[in-house]
């Protein structure tokens, strides 16, 4: 008799750990994605600063206007839609992938023009993402909004 509630109180300890490590794991890689989940969709560019000033010269890159859309995919797909020359156009070879929490890499080519942000996420909720960057000693602030 001793013997079965033995077998028993280690069968409800190897069950209580394998349930605690098998939670933790869940909610290590639930948590671990939603980072990714949340930045994806069509984000609209809608504001650009430069040194904490409006930055409104839209063709230093063709990006920095109203109507560009950064649409960011499942497996690291990016791809970049703006108006050039009256015309839309969209990026090819759209790449992006996380450095760690905070940093965000992404590389697409557009116009002919290789383009490689590597940003700090200043603001990622449901509807707000904002980039932040340095580049030939000027720091560009990206905010994009979705629906």
């Amino acid at each position: 008799m001793c013997r079965q509630k033995n077998r028993n109180i280690f069968r409800r300890l190897a069950f209580k750990k394998f349930s605690f490590l098998l939670s933790s794991f869940l909610l290590l890689s639930f948590t671990s994605c939603d980072r990714e989940e949340t930045i994806l969709g069509s984000w609209n560019l809608q504001t650009v600063l430069m040194n904490g000033e409006v930055y409104t010269d839209s063709t230093q890159f063709h990006l920095l206007t109203k109507h560009t859309y950064y649409n960011i995919f499942y497996h690291n797909s990016l791809d970049v839609k703006t108006i050039a020359n009256g015309q839309w156009t969209a990026s090819s070879n759209g790449y992006y992938r996380f450095i760690d929490k905070s940093t965000i890499e992404m590389r697409f080519t557009l116009l002919y023009q290789q383009q490689e942000i590597t940003a700090k996420i200043k603001k990622l909720t449901r509807r707000e993402l904002n980039l932040e960057y340095e580049e030939d000693g000027d720091t560009y602030l990206l905010k994009l909004y979705t629906r």
